[in-house]
């Protein structure tokens, strides 16, 4: 691993510590203080809002951070790029706005909260005007850091000082929206003030070629999406906003965890581009030694929250949302297998001119997950969407090794590579290059 790689993942883990640590601080306070009920209604419309943001995102995060990483040194093209991936994503925004409108005004369940989903949509936008692919592209992840983090500071202060009675969860859902779209403003300034990136009016012909070239990855983010944030929708619609409040509750803790790994998985995906686009045997080098380090810390780590996870729920939530802990331990082992398919998905398909085979297996699982996801739900409420969540997840990482396995491409680490990496992590190892 490089020592920019490295950097770049210390950054985004800066970036996951704003995200999903700082909440775990205040998570236990906003359960206690609106209750279950009120924050499973927050969780539900942020997880529509997840549907607008794939939506603006349209696979950008990965096509044109492609295009930057391999070009970045070309003035122009910063510039051209950017100006023609943000017209797109304004558009698309638009349209969110739109469409959220009319869900408010037809949906019984959205028109008795329309408050709520109009203050959340504030995330959409935030995440919109923030331009983390850009900084990803460059491998200048530490500006994502600083701002998220300073964003999410704010944002866990506001909470303390302006959520008092259950009455004030609108407040929540309104500071944690807040809270994006300062992110985005921060971010912009800094763009344009470190970067000189210059706004140009895009043509037709670029706005196409962008539109088109995101295509299978919007496809296959979306139908990501669909697997991931649809659990705490049907949930809602299925079995009611408090089953929804102690499976959002238990996702906390699990993104906590997750966040840790997908730092090194977002850092490499640039450094992995540049390989692959060099030479291909390079690329699965690399992503085989990634394999073991992401693999090993995410097995260790979903075991431990498994073996903890009564004591977790306990402290975290207190003891009326003990019914969060078999949502936790059906989560524990989704980060490791979620790492896993990001390796053989993300960082290899994609790199290795797969993006349509990418689209097709993610799509095939979307429509996996709402199969199993439904019945689940019905029948086990909470713990039945942590369980659909990591069979889609498992079924994603099987059939993403099957296909780069009929293509020539094994990204299975070998067995001696295994045993080298673990042994110069062992204790004994290190006593005994000590005593030499």
């Amino acid at each position: 691993m490089s020592r920019r790689v490295v950097g770049n993942a210390t950054s985004i883990m800066a970036v996951q510590a704003g995200s999903y640590i700082l909440p775990l601080i205040n998570v236990p306070y906003l359960l206690r203080v609106i209750g279950p009920e009120h924050y499973g209604l927050i969780a539900f419309s942020q997880a529509v809002m997840m549907y607008f943001v794939t939506l603006n995102d349209y696979g950008f995060n990965l096509s044109a951070t492609r295009e930057l990483a391999v070009r970045r040194d070309d003035p122009v093209l910063r510039s051209e790029l950017y100006s023609a991936v943000m017209s797109i994503k304004c558009g698309l925004c638009l349209v969110s706005f739109l469409i959220l409108c009319a869900l408010v005004h037809f949906v019984p369940r959205f028109h008795s909260n329309g408050a709520v989903f109009f203050a959340s949509f504030g995330m959409v936008v935030g995440t919109m005007m923030f331009p983390q692919w850009f900084f990803q592209g460059i491998e200048k992840m530490y500006w994502t850091s600083m701002v998220n983090l300073t964003a999410n500071i704010l944002f866990t202060v506001g909470i303390y000082f302006l959520v008092r009675h259950p009455s004030d969860y609108l407040i929540a859902a309104i500071v944690q929206a807040a809270g994006k779209v300062l992110a985005g403003i921060l971010g912009l300034i800094i763009l344009f003030s470190t970067e000189h990136v210059k706004l140009t009016r895009p043509t037709f012909a670029q706005l196409r070629h962008r539109f088109f070239d995101g295509w299978h990855l919007f496809m296959s983010s979306a139908a990501a999406t669909l697997y991931t944030s649809s659990n705490a929708v049907v949930l809602g619609f299925v079995c009611g906003m408090t089953q929804v409040g102690y499976f959002s509750a238990a996702y906390k803790i699990f993104a906590a965890g997750s966040g840790l790994t997908s730092p090194m998985c977002q850092a490499i995906y640039p450094h992995v581009c540049s390989l692959a686009h060099r030479s291909r045997e390079a690329a699965v080098t690399y992503l085989r030694k990634a394999m073991v380090v992401i693999g090993g810390i995410t097995l260790s780590g979903g075991l431990l929250v498994l073996l903890l996870a009564k004591p977790i729920v306990r402290i975290a939530m207190g003891p009326r949302y003990m019914a969060s802990v078999p949502v936790l331990e059906f989560m524990a082992l989704t980060p490791f297998v979620t790492a896993i398919n990001n390796i053989y998905g993300t960082q290899g398909m994609l790199n290795f001119g797969m993006k349509p085979q990418f689209s097709r297996i993610i799509v095939i699982s979307a429509f996996f997950n709402i199969i199993i996801l439904v019945p689940l739900c019905y029948w086990f409420k909470a713990p039945g969407a942590a369980a659909s969540a990591l069979l889609t997840e498992t079924f994603v990482t099987l059939t993403m090794a099957m296909m780069l396995y009929g293509h020539g491409i094994d990204l299975l680490p070998r067995l001696s590579e295994v045993r080298r990496r673990f042994a110069s992590l062992s204790f004994i190892s290190l006593r005994k290059s000590m005593e030499g």
